[in-house]
C-alpha cells in the first residue's frame, strides 16, 4: 500500500538516534455505523529508551461534514511500551468541527501525553505480560482528555478484552461538553506468541460509533 508505506517512510524520518530496534505500522480500516468511511495508518519507531511515531487518517468517498474529518500527527518521547512520555507533538485535523495546527514541546517533568502516543498506548502491540491497564493525560496544546483502559476479559487462548474510556477536562467550549463529555470505548487484542495485538476497537465519537478493524 502506497499510503501506508509512505507514513512508514516519514516516521524513519523523524527518528534521529540510533538504528530502530522496533519497528511496527498498523492500518486500520475505519467504519462508522457498519459503513466504511476511512483508513488509519500509524507507525512506530523506537529502541528501547524513546520512540518516535506518525499517524495519519483520511475519509474516502463521503460528502458534507464527514468529508472534512482528517488527521496527521507526529510524536517524539521516550520510553517504552505503556511507559510513555511525550517530548514533542505536531498535529494538522480537521474533526468536521473544528481545525487544529499545533506544535508542542513537552517539559523533562510534565507527565501529560500527547493524542498520538494516548493512540499508540491503546492500539499497537505490547508484550502479552504488560496487558491493557493504563492511566494517562492527552494535552494537545488547549484540550486536554484523560484516558482510562482497564482489562475485562481474557479468553483462555490468551485473547484479551478491555474497556476504556476517554473523558474531556479541559479547554472544551460549554457547547462542546453539552454536546459530549465522555467516550467509551472497547478493545479486542488478540495474542499471538508472547504479544498482544489489536485487532478491533469500538469507540463513541462526536459522529457516532465507530471501528477500527485491523487490516
Amino acid at each position: 500500500m502506497r499510503w501506508g508505506f509512505g507514513v512508514l517512510a516519514i516516521c524513519g524520518m523523524l527518528w534521529s538516534g540510533p538504528a530502530a530496534a522496533d519497528t511496527e505500522q498498523v492500518v486500520f480500516s475505519v467504519q462508522l455505523s457498519g459503513i466504511p468511511v476511512g483508513q488509519m495508518v500509524v507507525a512506530k519507531n523506537a529502541n528501547g529508551s524513546a520512540y518516535a511515531a506518525k499517524g495519519e487518517f483520511r475519509t474516502t468517498g463521503l460528502v458534507g461534514l464527514l468529508a472534512r474529518v482528517r488527521f496527521t500527527m507526529s510524536a517524539r518521547g521516550v520510553g517504552s511500551e505503556l511507559n510513555l512520555r511525550s517530548r514533542e507533538y505536531k498535529e494538522d485535523l480537521d474533526t468536521g468541527y473544528r481545525t487544529s495546527a499545533a506544535n508542542l514541546s513537552f517539559a523533562a517533568g510534565d507527565h501529560r501525553i500527547d493524542p498520538l502516543t494516548g493512540i499508540i498506548a491503546a492500539l499497537l502491540a505490547r508484550s502479552a505480560q504488560t496487558g491493557c491497564t493504563y492511566d494517562g493525560k492527552t494535552w494537545d496544546g488547549k484540550r486536554a482528555m484523560s484516558l482510562r483502559i482497564r482489562p475485562v476479559h481474557e479468553a483462555d487462548n490468551g485473547d484479551l478484552t478491555c474497556a476504556g474510556q476517554l473523558r474531556r477536562v479541559s479547554g472544551y467550549k460549554p457547547e462542546e461538553m453539552a454536546q459530549a463529555s465522555e467516550f467509551p470505548f472497547t478493545i479486542r487484542y488478540e495474542r499471538d506468541g508472547e504479544r498482544l495485538v489489536a485487532v478491533r476497537g469500538d469507540v463513541d465519537t462526536i459522529h457516532g460509533k465507530v471501528a477500527l478493524l485491523r487490516r
